[in-house]
């Protein structure tokens, strides 16, 4: 029971330091977020904490904004009823009135409707004092929500008042700047934020609207504000979440996901923010974390509801994420994999919600896990379908084409590559890579009709194009010139043995290889990592061998001896070459 207790006193003392109760609602309103702000007014409404008074006022004005007067109305007289001496219910009884009498064409409504107003903003600014410079702002408003170019003559008074009563109001100066920004006039209204920023009042509304000003011009500017409003007001649920949220929209996963979990301990987060939260862990790399949460989601949510696929999905690619991190754990990636084709299978059955569809990726993730769990023409299927999902992400073309060539599928593992450099922008090393896939599909292609050698043919000249090209534009490169040679000579085959060198295809590209390789010493040398010794054999058997073919005794003889110099530790070879003396 202490333990319990002690537990009990330690969060709620940890809630409590984030606790701004139903000032965040008001925050929430006066950035024009009208939603989280009534749900954040009505969640504390009750508490012992609220000013009644002030949260019907915003109650109601969210209401103005909507046009439910009815409702407005009930909320005003419901904060004069909680507080008859704060005035600005009654300024929000004046909006209501012009609002009213805006909808009449009748004239006299009208100017009966603009003296009630007049009368009720009266009252509420004799209630406030002669001090209160935000009345007068509140006033202002009210007149420019109803008709800025009818009652310009009283928005103007009212500013004039406000800047009376005080020559810096933080109210005005962000009124001036809202007033640029429904022009669209965005630097000169972050002019006016900032004005209030540099003045050091207390107004989280001008750094806020500074910040998303600013935002999609300069990024930086726009967080770093945040990141100051933050330090000075820990404690604001908007501050924290606004911060989140411009790291998420700058994709910084880590500080998003870092930050959103601040704001996540904050009594006053949404709870769809947990969904927002959760992929963030994803991104962040907290596999275990996201994977969780997203759990928790789907058990509090009904049948059919859509966070349930979002959260499925989710939890798919956070199976495979950790997955991929426990390599080298045989026993827990196996579970893993299975957990995850499990799971990849359930999700891919589910019914999409209308608000979305299957993406690239919950495909190609499956393709992954099939893939580990041995089902390669599986895994091609899922990359089939992750393509068509959405023809533009060409990239999974490659990863088609990967898993064609762990399948031996050379034919579609060209076909494949052969899509993805049609449709990319692609680099000088897929032209290699493609080459390389056009080769391993020649190679399988047996001469036994005419038509299989017509194919071979065409594959063949493929590969052999494509390495030129890349050769074109990387000369003397030792790894292209090697593909052209094992092309060359593979083309040449047509029969096993070794008729593979009869024809001497292959030999202008090696002899163009040994001339490089030759000015250089150390490529012989077997000390030095990097030798090219292999090289070197393979040319000389392939000399070799030609030679013989070709009944040349001499020249065999001389490259079986070069064979043995640079692979003197081959007995087989030293024996054969006795035999030839």
């Amino acid at each position: 029971m202490k333990f319990k207790l002690l537990l009990s006193l330690i969060l709620c003392a940890s809630l409590s330091c984030f606790a701004q109760g139903y000032k965040d609602g008001i925050e929430y309103y006066k950035v024009g977020q009208y939603d989280n702000a009534k749900e954040l007014l009505l969640r504390n409404l009750d508490d012992q904490s609220t000013n009644k008074a002030e949260a019907y006022f915003y109650l109601g004005c969210i209401e103005l904004y909507t046009e439910n007067f009815e409702e407005a109305e009930k909320y005003f007289d419901a904060g004069i009823a909680a507080d008859p001496k704060y005035g600005y219910n009654y300024v929000g009884m004046g909006e209501l009135e012009l609002r009213r009498g805006k909808l009449s064409t009748d004239k006299e409504v009208v100017k009966n409707a603009e003296k009630a107003a007049k009368k009720l903003f009266d009252e509420g600014k004799d209630l406030c004092g002669k001090k209160d410079d935000a009345v007068m702002v509140a006033i202002a408003r009210a007149y420019y929500n109803v008709d800025p170019v009818k009652y310009a003559k009283q928005i103007e008074d009212a500013k004039k008042d406000a800047k009376k009563r005080d020559k810096q109001s933080a109210d005005l100066y962000v009124f001036e700047g809202d007033i640029l920004a429904d022009k669209e006039q965005w630097g000169s209204a972050a002019g006016w934020y900032e004005m209030v920023m540099r003045s050091g009042k207390d107004n989280i509304e001008a750094y806020v609207k500074y910040a998303n000003t600013y935002f999609y011009v300069d990024p930086a500017t726009a967080i770093q504000t945040l990141e100051n409003l933050v330090a000075a007001k820990p404690n604001s649920a908007l501050a924290q979440r606004e911060l989140a949220e411009k790291y998420y929209k700058d994709d910084q996963w880590t500080k998003a996901a870092e930050k959103y979990g601040v704001y996540m301990q904050n009594p006053n987060h949404f709870k769809q923010d947990e969904n927002r939260y959760a992929g963030l862990l994803f991104y962040g790399k907290r596999y275990q974390e996201s994977f969780d949460l997203a759990n928790k989601i789907i058990g509090e949510h009904a049948a059919g509801d859509a966070d349930i696929f979002y959260m499925k999905r989710l939890q798919l690619y956070n199976l495979v994420a950790m997955a991929q991190e426990a390599k080298g754990d045989s026993i827990a990636e196996a579970q893993l994999w299975n957990r995850a084709d499990v799971l990849a299978k359930e999700f891919l059955a589910m019914n999409a919600p209308a608000s979305a569809k299957f993406e690239p990726k919950d495909y190609s993730d499956y393709a992954i896990v099939l893939a580990a769990l041995g089902d390669i023409p599986g895994s091609v299927e899922m990359y089939k379908k992750a393509y068509e999902a959405n023809p533009e992400k060409v990239d999974l073309l490659k990863d088609a084409s990967e898993a064609c060539a762990d399948a031996k599928d050379y034919k579609s593992a060209a076909e494949f590559y052969q899509m993805y450099v049609d449709n990319a922008d692609y680099k000088t090393n897929d032209l290699f890579v493609l080459s390389r896939r056009y080769l391993y599909w020649g190679s399988t292609i047996a001469d036994t009709t005419a038509t299989d050698s017509v194919l071979r043919e065409n594959v063949m000249q493929k590969a052999l194009m494509y390495a030129q090209k890349v050769d074109s534009i990387v000369p003397n490169d030792l790894r292209i010139l090697s593909q052209i040679a094992n092309i060359q000579m593979v083309h040449e085959m047509r029969f096993s043995g070794h008729d593979y060198a009869r024809y001497g295809e292959a030999m202008p590209t090696y002899d163009k290889i040994l001339s490089i390789l030759d000015a250089d010493p150390e490529y012989k040398n077997p000390e030095n990592p990097d030798n090219e010794l292999s090289t070197y054999i393979e040319i000389f058997r392939y000399k070799a061998v030609h030679y013989y073919l070709n009944k040349d005794n001499e020249n065999m003889k001389l490259y079986y001896q070069k064979w043995l110099e640079v692979d003197p530790t081959n007995d087989a070879l030293r024996q054969y070459i006795e035999t030839l003396k």
